[in-house]
């Protein structure tokens, strides 16, 4: 087991340190496309915020449309650069990066898929978690603290498991309920490289937290501005490398079957 875990360790790092090379020789593209997510999401927030009171419902819809369709839009060409630059592609024609409609459709409805599943899992763990309440636990303990960590724990081996959805959408436009069953295919046996690689996309970010915790002010702008300025542009490259990497060995089906490749 030791063994498994530092070979896992050394291929996460492998494709962390590819991934960095990738944004080294093409930081504008990336970072843009990131900085574009950044402001169109801060946008909205804000416009959001002073057409609180406003009337006129029709506006409100048409800016919401409009700034979703920007935001997934903008993930998903996104996602299409970062895969092609994994594949050694650095120049493709605008077109190829246009999403299609049916695309940006599937890629929204994986998130609601996800927020769907979220609201299960916080309901079967108030259910497993409710006996806790007859052995002394406080309940705003259990629903402010045990909860949220159960459901947590859980969500982030089910986003493990589909976490390449949308580069099978983008990649081979594939439906969701496809691209989410060759996700977890694809990630099967591969959940401890995934978490290995997770966690060492999110250190930068752990140690901000902390830093922040701790009180070490310099140090958390520090790590602030690592996380800013390359761990977020990044992280879409170094999931890029991951899919194309596994894609290489993977030996299922195009059309595998859910339950079989859960475990």
């Amino acid at each position: 087991m030791l063994q498994y875990l530092k070979q896992s360790t050394f291929k996460a790092n492998d494709v962390f340190m590819n991934a960095i090379s990738l944004l080294k020789s093409h930081y504008f593209s990336i970072a843009g496309l990131c900085f574009l997510l950044f402001i169109t999401s801060s946008l909205s927030s804000y416009l959001a915020f002073r057409l609180a009171d406003a009337s006129g419902d029709v506006v409100k819809g048409l800016l919401c449309f409009v700034f979703v369709t920007l935001f997934f839009g903008t993930q998903l060409v996104l996602i299409k650069r970062a895969l092609l630059l994994a594949r050694g592609v650095e120049h493709a024609a605008f077109k190829d990066y246009i999403p299609s409609a049916k695309q940006f459709v599937n890629f929204l409805m994986g998130f609601i898929l996800y927020s769907f599943l979220l609201g299960i899992v916080y309901l079967l763990s108030s259910v497993i978690s409710f006996p806790l309440l007859y052995l002394g636990a406080d309940m705003e303990t259990l629903s402010m603290e045990i909860n949220p960590f159960l459901t947590g724990l859980i969500m982030m081996f089910v986003l493990l498991r589909i976490t390449f959805f949308p580069f099978f959408i983008v990649d081979k436009r594939y439906s969701l309920s496809r691209a989410c069953r060759l996700s977890v295919a694809l990630t099967k046996g591969n959940v401890v490289k995934l978490l290995v690689l997770m966690l060492v996309v999110g250190t930068a970010y752990i140690l901000q937290v902390s830093s922040e915790y701790f009180g070490y002010a310099i140090i958390a702008k520090i790590f602030s501005a690592i996380n800013t300025f390359i761990i977020i542009p990044s992280v879409s490259l170094v999931m890029a490398t991951a899919y194309h990497g596994m894609m290489k060995d993977y030996t299922g089906g195009d059309d595998p079957q859910l339950l079989k490749n859960i475990i």
